[in-house]
């Protein structure tokens, strides 16, 4: 084995279509492109990377690290054991190696798995979210916690995973309808929240202590088909050839006012922080239909692919695809160097 110096380490993509799901395949949500980029990008900042996927946790996975001892591991795992609950997992064990590693830790990616904890903490720390409440299984819907129009959304899926044209709920019996759907294919509750018709903008954030707002982008949904809802279903992010896709185009950078994108940046910023994030991370929100702002979520480790969103943020910031992985990198390598100087002065 020749000597390399840091790992990319992913998961092969495991979609599994469930029965009764609306919810399908597309050769967009099985390609792991991002992968051989960061490799290349990897390469171009002088370092000499091995290419590990990792599928399950085992022993000779814990003595390939060890036997590699890499300065760094650009984390992209989005799963292990085959369950996407247990990623924060990964950042855990290296963690407990003492293994420095790109992207948030074991409790902000555990967080973000459930959509209403992060609700409840923004809203604590004085963070806009809409309205809303978890309904599972034989409860009834709470007319006053969240007035119709509602969004039923599964509360632990990322991905835009159970959102599709039924997901905006108008009335009690829609709503009822959806979150069956919800409780049945995806076993898990539904989280209900007001619809906030308004704008829709991707806020993408770079960096740990010193993070920075990299661009605002805005989805465009004037091309959306007639009646459907606007909203960026599952369809709408994977299916690169429906009308959903090309009815939410982005635009980046956003073109809004001063006012409204210093108002977006410091939300980003707060709501990024409030999670635990660090390196990277995608704040979303949405504004009413008077333009108040309220997040929508917030999501560490988001798709850095170099077609994706966060990727385009940085090509607006001024960064070169290879400058944006060397900067991930880069903090990855400096918190690994504080942790050895505070162990090393003991």
């Amino acid at each position: 084995m020749g000597r390399y110096d840091c790992v990319v380490m992913y998961n092969a993509a495991n979609v599994v279509e469930i029965e009764g799901s609306q919810e399908k395949t597309y050769p967009s949500t099985v390609i792991r492109e991002e992968v051989g980029a960061i490799e290349d990008a990897l390469r171009d900042c002088g370092f000499n990377p091995y290419v590990l996927s990792v599928d399950h946790f085992s022993r000779d996975l814990v003595a390939l690290l060890f036997k590699l001892s890499p300065r760094f591991i650009f984390n992209l795992c989005e799963e292990i054991n085959g369950k996407t609950e247990l990623e924060m997992c990964v950042a855990g064990l290296l963690e407990m190696m003492g293994i420095p590693y790109t992207g948030s830790g074991p409790f902000a990616l555990g967080l973000a798995l459930n959509k209403f904890h992060v609700k409840r903490m923004l809203r604590a720390s004085g963070l806009p979210s809409a309205r809303g409440y978890l309904l599972g299984p034989g409860d009834k819907p709470d007319l006053k916690a969240a007035r119709f129009p509602v969004i039923v959304k599964p509360v632990h899926e990322d991905a835009s995973l159970g959102i599709n044209s039924s997901s905006l709920c108008r009335n009690t019996d829609e709503l009822e309808t959806q979150a069956s759907y919800i409780h049945n294919i995806y076993g898990q509750e539904a989280l209900v929240e007001e619809y906030l018709d308004g704008r829709e903008f991707n806020v993408s954030v770079l960096g740990d202590r010193d993070a920075r707002v990299l661009a605002i982008s805005e989805i465009d949904f004037d091309g959306m088909p007639e009646g459907e809802p606007r909203i960026v279903s599952y369809r709408a992010k994977w299916d690169e050839d429906s009308d959903y896709f090309r009815g939410t185009k982005p635009v980046c950078p956003a073109e809004i006012p001063k006012r409204l994108e210093v108002r977006i940046r410091d939300i980003a910023l707060r709501a990024y922080r409030c999670v635990g994030c660090r390196d990277y991370g995608r704040v979303d929100m949405r504004t009413d239909a008077r333009g108040n702002l309220f997040v929508l979520e917030v999501n560490p480790n988001p798709d850095i692919a170099p077609s994706a969103g966060f990727a385009r943020a940085a090509t607006a910031a001024g960064f070169s695809y290879s400058d944006l992985i060397g900067r991930i990198s880069q903090l990855a390598l400096e918190r690994g160097a504080k942790v050895a100087s505070t162990v090393y002065a003991l």
